[in-house]
This record gives C-alpha cells, sequence and structure tokens, in this order.
C-alpha cells in the first residue's frame, strides 16, 4: 500500500481503485471506487481511529447494513507492511465465526475496506446484559471460540491478541447468538517459531514470556483464560499489586487454582477442560479440535444453573474499567476501529528481559526490530491496568501490543 502508487486517476479525476489480489477479497471483487458508492450508501462517522475513520454503510440492493473502514495513508507512511499484512489475513479468513472483510478499494490517499458490522456487544456485554446466564450458555461461547481457531490455525494463522473485547456478540433474526472473532493487527502465519513479545498481559501464554519461541498454541492459551473469566468472573492469573512481572512468574508457574466458593457449583467437566487448556507444556495443551470434541463442549456435561449474577458481579469487579463501556463507540466499531498500527506502541518485556537486565528498547526501535525478525526487548514500562492500555491501575490484564511482523527465529 503505497502513498503514492497502486491507482491512477480517469479522465474525470476520479481514482480509480487499484485490487492487491485479483481474485478478489472471499470470493467478491475489488471494486472501483465509483462502483463502492454506487453499491452502498456511506453515512456518518460511528468511529474515529488514531489510523482509521469507520463509517456507516448500507448495501443499496439489500438494506443490509456493513462497516465502512477508511485508512488514511498518510498516517501509515512507513508502516504500510503492518497494515497490509493484516488486511493480507483478513482477504483470506471466511468463517462465520470471525468478522469478513466483504471488499476493499484502494485510492491513493486511502485504503477503503468494507467490513462485517456486529452489533451486539462483546463477550462481557453478553454477560452483563443478560437475565440468565449459566454453563451451558459459556459453553456455545466457548464452541464459537474453537471453531474460529480452528479454521485459523488450519490456515496456519496465529491471532495473538484473543481476548473477551475482540469477541463480539451477533444476534441474528431467529433470535439465536454466536460470538465473531475480530481485530487482526497481531495476527500472523506461522512459517516456524515466533519469539516477538506480544498479546494482552492477562491472556498471553508462558511461551510467549519464556521466549522460547511459540506457535498456534498461544491462541489456545488465551481461550483458555477466558473459559475460566466466564465461569468466574475472575482471570486465572492476576497480580495483587499490579506488577506485570507477578503476573507474568504466576504464568510461567502455571499453578491452577479452582477457590472456594466461587467455583463449587461449577462441573469437574469444565474445570478438566480448562486445565488442559491451560497446560503450560504446549506441546501437551489441547488443540482447537479436541476442545471441540471436549463433553464439556460437544455433550451436555454442562449444567444449567444461572450464574449470572455471580460472574456480572466479579466481572465487574475485576475488569471495572471496562463495565460499563466509557465511550459511545459500540464495541463492534471498536474492534473494526483498530489497526496493526494501533498495537505498536505496546510491546511488554518479558520476565527474562527484565531479569538479565537487558535495557528496554526504544518503542520504535524495537517494533523495527520485530518486524525485521529479531527478538523484542520491550519497554519496561510498569503493568497498565486491565483492558485499558496503558492506562487505570487496577488489575494487570490488558495492554494489547503492536504488529505483526515476526518471522521464524
Amino acid at each position: 500500500i503505497s502513498p503514492h502508487g497502486g491507482s491512477s486517476s480517469n479522465v474525470n479525476g476520479v481514482p480509480e481503485s487499484h485490487c492487491q489480489s485479483p481474485e478478489g477479497v472471499n470470493g467478491n471483487k475489488c471494486s472501483g471506487s465509483s462502483t463502492i458508492l454506487e453499491k452502498y450508501k456511506v453515512g456518518k462517522v460511528i468511529g474515529d481511529g488514531n489510523f482509521a475513520v469507520v463509517k456507516e454503510c448500507v448495501e443499496r440492493s439489500t438494506g443490509k447494513e456493513f462497516a465502512l473502514k477508511i485508512i488514511d495513508k498518510a498516517k501509515c507512511c512507513g508502516k504500510e507492511h503492518l497494515i497490509e499484512n493484516e488486511v493480507s489475513i483478513l482477504r483470506r479468513v471466511k468463517h462465520p465465526n470471525i468478522i469478513m472483510l466483504i471488499e476493499e478499494m484502494d485510492t491513493p490517499t486511502e485504503l477503503y475496506l468494507v467490513m462485517e458490522l456486529v452489533k451486539g456487544g462483546d463477550l462481557f456485554d453478553a454477560i452483563t446484559s443478560s437475565t440468565k446466564y449459566t454453563e451451558r450458555d459459556g459453553s456455545a461461547m466457548v464452541y464459537n471460540l474453537a471453531s474460529a481457531l480452528k479454521y485459523l490455525h488450519g490456515l496456519n494463522i496465529v491471532h495473538r491478541d484473543i481476548k473477551p473485547e475482540n469477541l463480539l456478540v451477533c444476534e441474528y433474526p431467529d433470535g439465536t447468538k454466536s460470538l465473531k472473532l475480530g481485530d487482526f493487527g497481531l495476527a500472523t502465519v506461522v512459517e516456524g517459531p515466533l519469539y516477538t513479545v506480544c498479546g494482552t498481559p492477562t491472556y498471553v501464554a508462558p511461551e510467549i514470556i519464556a521466549e522460547t519461541g511459540y506457535g498456534l498454541k498461544v491462541d489456545i492459551w488465551a481461550a483458555g483464560v477466558i473459559t475460566y473469566i466466564l465461569l468466574c468472573g475472575f482471570p486465572p492469573f492476576r497480580s495483587e499489586n499490579n506488577l506485570q512481572e507477578d503476573l507474568f512468574d504466576q504464568i510461567l508457574v502455571g499453578k491452577l487454582e479452582f477457590p472456594s466458593p466461587y467455583w463449587d457449583n461449577i462441573t469437574d467437566s469444565a474445570k478438566e477442560l480448562i486445565s488442559l487448556m491451560l497446560h503450560v507444556n504446549a506441546e501437551a495443551r489441547y488443540t482447537a479440535a479436541q476442545i471441540l470434541s471436549h463433553p464439556w463442549v460437544s455433550d451436555d456435561a454442562s449444567q444449567e444453573n444461572n450464574m449470572q449474577a455471580e460472574v456480572t458481579g466479579k466481572l465487574k469487579q475485576h475488569f471495572n474499567n471496562t463495565l460499563p463501556k466509557q465511550n459511545t463507540t459500540s464495541a463492534g466499531v471498536s474492534v473494526i476501529m483498530n489497526t496493526a498500527l494501533d498495537k505498536e506502541g505496546q510491546i511488554f518485556c518479558s520476565k527474562r528481559c527484565q531479569d538479565s537486565g537487558r535495557a528496554g528498547m526504544e518503542k520504535t526501535s524495537a517494533i523495527a526490530a520485530a518486524a525485521d525478525d529479531s527478538r523484542v526487548a520491550g519497554s519496561k514500562t510498569p503493568f497498565p491496568a486491565a483492558s485499558e492500555p496503558l492506562r487505570s491501575p487496577k488489575l494487570p490484564a490488558s495492554v494489547s501490543p503492536e504488529f505483526a511482523g515476526d518471522q521464524p527465529g
């Protein structure tokens, strides 16, 4: 995606699009600017991010709502490869549990992406806004997430930022719901061990922290952390004093507990599955296919006791800076609004890098190094709090780091 190349103007001076992939996107053709305006009615801005804006977008022929993401190339100068990596992955994925790129248009100054729009809020919203929430509901959510991961991992794509904020609830006309995974800003194709220390601390796998090389199984670990939270409202590994180092120590040891009274009424089957997803040894950790065939997910091993009040109470206590939402931008728009560039200033340092006293690299050089196939020692900033990147200090749960530029080390 070059700021100057990739498009030409016709005799009327209207930019004509240049398509990056001749076969089109997810079976859809890449469209010219006039075609997009003919096909869609573009409305008001519904999200305004650092590198992109999101506008209302309605398909004229069907009245179906989409989101039009407009990336400003001037703001991406020198980092075009990060956007291209993210979009190249979006072009490849088509699955009912993944937010889909419908079509794209490239002009000299902007990249236009027509995206699927999900209006039902995120995973936490689904629990806190419902009147009844049971193990069976949690099991269905895990089924959706594992289905998305089985598909991605089958393509050798690792997401690297699986967390509740990136799981959106899609509500269908018949009243049924399903989850859709979004935000592929950290996703990359696995061609060998990855070393970039990235993700969201509460959900980050031990092999990422250890810097021993990692792969697809980091997504399973994150899904295991989410499954744990779904059933009790707080994460399995937490630091009482907001220190990243303490949290990472806990993750590396991986001592899993199901404290009373919060877990007293949860089935043994659920606890067994979580233990298999949170295996410190990545090779012994479950695959997405194994999760889908586990009795708690595939059979009736989950139960119908209403846990809504208890889980909501704990969610609000432990993730208070994300509940309720602080702004008017919906969860679905926020996920679309993010780009790979929004991740890049948020590298965190692993314990090994802290212990060895290696100097924290400047963020920009760390990003460049990782993009150029290096191991990354991030900055030594104190651990930020729950899901509010680099802000309020409550529970260490989420700085949402960087980019998807690493290669086999």
